[in-house]
């Protein structure tokens, strides 16, 4: 174990690893998601690891998470394709409903000023990432009935896409 690793333990900082491969990644090195479960397996116990670690499904979407639910316990849900997409009407206003407190000045520890989100930054978010957090959801609840080995993790990925994604 290294120094760095062995001070932070020390100081109560919790460390977990986390090993992880896209569906791509295994696609392109001939791999398949189990076999990266053996290597961490086989890494933890080699080097004496007794605290939690996790073997991420990376980057995964509805399409291709069947083949990662027996052997990870962390998912990284890539819903970037969906940042953008449209919602319905329902959707949206039952989310500007749900989130109306959060319009107002916020103090926030550490920052001079407050900040402050109108109903216009709401109804802006909206469109952009509600698409993309009810496909998060679709695949969270996916996940969650067709796990049969225990708890796991969730990442929620937007930033791996053609377009960089910017704050307007």
């Amino acid at each position: 174990m290294s120094e760095a690793v062995e001070y932070k333990l020390a100081l109560g900082v919790p460390i977990a690893p986390v090993w992880n491969k896209s569906n791509r990644e295994h696609t392109i090195v001939g791999t398949r998601p189990e076999s990266l479960r053996a290597e961490a397996d086989a890494a933890v116990a080699a080097l004496g690891w007794g605290g939690e670690y996790f073997v991420d499904a990376d980057h995964i979407n509805l399409h291709t998470v069947d083949g990662f639910l027996e052997c990870s316990d962390f998912f990284t849900l890539d819903v970037a394709d969906y940042v953008g997409q449209p919602t319905g009407e329902d959707a949206r206003q039952e989310f500007l409903a749900k989130h109306e407190a959060l319009a107002g000045v916020h103090q926030l520890p550490g920052l001079g000023a407050g900040v402050t989100i109108t109903r216009s930054d709401l109804e802006r978010t909206a469109a952009k990432f509600l698409g993309a957090m009810q496909e998060a959801g679709r695949i969270y609840r996916h996940i969650a009935a067709n796990k049969r080995n225990g708890e796991f993790a969730i990442e929620v990925s937007v930033d791996e896409t053609d377009s960089p994604q910017t704050p307007g």
